[in-house]
């Protein structure tokens, strides 16, 4: 019943680095572990296709990453999904929310040092810029100057995954 849309979600992820003989293997995976995993479904917390789509995203990204090196990625049974799928209303929007954090957080990591962290001083902790500066020991414009290049950077990454 949900082979085409665990399928599609797997080839919109993994169709860049991975045969498509790897993707039907990856699918396979997914129906097997997620069928070993049954006994630890709440499906009062979602419906089997929005379980499942989480569960194929999920684990289509960690792949990625391991087969480009990223950054590892989180499972199905993080705290943050059991979050998500609590509430049966908007499970695909709060799905896509929740995804759309997790990118950009991997593409503010992937900035690198200072830029990663400028942007996490400022918009997470909510320090100023001399603040900033200080910390880091750097000038305030350079810290002014890096900021604005990682926006840039940034941007020209997530495109329109959101604004900063």
């Amino acid at each position: 019943k949900y082979l085409g849309f665990v399928y599609k979600i797997a080839c919109s992820k993994l169709l860049g680095v991975c045969s498509k003989e790897d993707i039907e293997e990856f699918v396979c995976d997914i129906f097997y572990e997620f069928y070993c995993s049954r006994d630890r479904i709440d499906l009062e917390k979602g419906s089997v296709k929005a379980l499942l789509a989480v569960f194929t995203k999920r684990r289509a990204i960690n792949l990625f990453h391991k087969t480009t090196k990223g950054p590892a990625c989180v499972s199905l049974y993080d705290d943050d999904l059991q979050n998500i799928l609590s509430d049966n209303e908007n499970v695909e929007a709060r799905i896509l929310e929740a995804e759309r954090k997790t990118q950009l957080i991997a593409a503010v990591k992937a900035l690198g040092s200072p830029d990663s962290e400028i942007l996490i001083r400022k918009h997470y902790l909510g320090q100023t810029m001399r603040e900033i500066g200080v910390e880091l020991d750097m000038k305030v414009k350079t810290v002014e100057k890096r900021y604005d290049r990682a926006l840039k950077k940034l941007r020209c990454t997530i495109g329109g995954i959101g604004n900063e």
